[in-house]
């Protein structure tokens, strides 16, 4: 696979462009007693943005490279994904184009603003394609775009938290289903759903040294590596 890592547009970081970010996978709580917990919580969250559904395509080598990676852990990571919100069909609204880097337990985003991707029966790569080439993008996104492919698409519904203080933010998930994306003539009808889970991710800037200890002590989640990008793969292509 081409070094991904190393085409990802260059600019200086500080520690506060990164974040940590803790992910809960949640199978014996419904959404209302997860949402219940992050209310209670001694940080006082509160609701900071109206619910939506957010919408993903995720790319992958041929012979899914990142996955491979994910699953053995690799410290460094750079995943691509086109994401956009409301409907996942016909959609009406701009996508964005990201590059969600990670080192370790912490990680950080490269976005790039696009026109929309309005996905309808009969769709294939060759219109992917043709949506690249119209783009407004650098050369060396669009090289880093032509040598991944689309694997699978996701859906699922968010809902947004943050403390009191602004200094911990969490993001609920549910509602999470996986879309089948094939070469040519999608009908995207090749859907897997995680029907019991609750994703929670609590994110904070890197520049706070340590976590506040009775916020971790307080919920009853058990910290996890699952990744939504791993399981939908699993779920679609076993």
């Amino acid at each position: 696979m081409p070094d991904m890592q190393a085409s990802v547009p260059v600019k200086e970081r500080s520690a506060d462009d990164y974040r940590f970010e803790r992910k809960y996978h949640i199978q014996d709580l419904n959404l209302h007693e997860v949402e219940m917990w992050v209310r209670r919580s001694p940080c006082l969250f509160r609701e900071c943005f109206p619910p939506r559904y957010i919408n993903n395509i995720y790319f992958d080598t041929p012979e899914l490279d990142n996955y491979h990676e994910n699953l053995g852990g690799q410290a460094a990571r750079t995943k691509l994904r086109l994401r956009w919100y409301g409907d996942y069909l016909y959609n009406p609204s701009k996508t964005t184009l990201e590059y969600k880097i990670k080192q370790g337990m912490v990680g950080t985003k490269e976005s790039y603003k696009l026109p929309a991707l309005s996905l309808k029966p009969g769709f294939g790569y060759d219109d992917l394609k043709t949506y690249w080439d119209s783009c407004p993008l650098p050369d060396r996104v669009k090289e880093d775009a032509a040598v991944v492919l689309p694997t699978i698409g996701n859906r699922y519904r968010r809902k947004y938290f943050l403390s009191m203080d602004g200094d911990y933010r969490i993001t609920i998930d549910s509602e999470l289903s996986f879309i089948a994306i094939e070469r040519f003539d999608n009908s995207f009808e090749r859907i897997r759903k995680l029907h019991q889970s609750v994703i929670v991710e609590l994110k904070y800037q890197g520049s706070i040294a340590t976590l506040d200890e009775r916020l971790m002590n307080f919920f009853p989640f058990r910290i996890t590596r699952m990744s939504k990008y791993v399981s939908g793969v699993e779920l679609l292509h076993g």
